[in-house]
């Protein structure tokens, strides 16, 4: 997720990217970003990703799956405030036949200042039976071959 001095990678290595503004009720009553917050960033950059992939949270319904998030890692690194936008970086990882690893890393796009980094895996669900399933091709095409996706190292 980040070099080994706690500073994010280069932006080759997370080319998806979204960005988000802070909000006033995002904040705590320390006036930074309350950490439960980010697992609302993480969940609109993984939005963002999807349509950079060629994908929506349309084709979930489309395909009868679901897609749900099993693990969260956040690290947190420096406060966000209200006004500072975020840019969140990311990169699909790891993707086996029923669940994908998102990483992530989020600046403020101003100073460039690493806010936190974070990882994500998330398991494809059968919407009807509620046990893990294959992810339909589209999504495993997308996700193992779009140019956004960084392969295996």
């Amino acid at each position: 997720m980040s070099s080994a001095d706690g500073t994010a990678s280069a932006a080759a290595d997370y080319p998806l990217a979204a960005t988000i503004r802070v909000r006033t009720y995002e904040l705590d009553s320390f006036g930074h970003v309350n950490n439960a917050e980010f697992l609302h960033y993480l969940e609109e950059a993984r939005s963002e990703f999807l349509r950079q992939c060629g994908l929506s949270f349309h084709d979930f319904a489309r395909f009868d799956v679901q897609l749900v998030i099993v693990e969260a890692y956040v690290r947190y690194v420096s406060p966000a405030r209200y006004g500072d936008e975020i840019e969140v970086r990311g990169a699909i990882r790891d993707v086996r036949a029923v669940s994908a690893v998102f990483d992530y890393v989020l600046t403020e796009t101003q100073s460039g200042r690493l806010v936190a980094t974070a990882q994500t895996k998330a398991a494809f669900i059968d919407p009807t039976t509620g046990k893990p399933t294959r992810a339909p091709e589209p999504f495993r095409s997308a996700f193992t071959t779009n140019p956004h996706v960084v392969p295996p190292s």
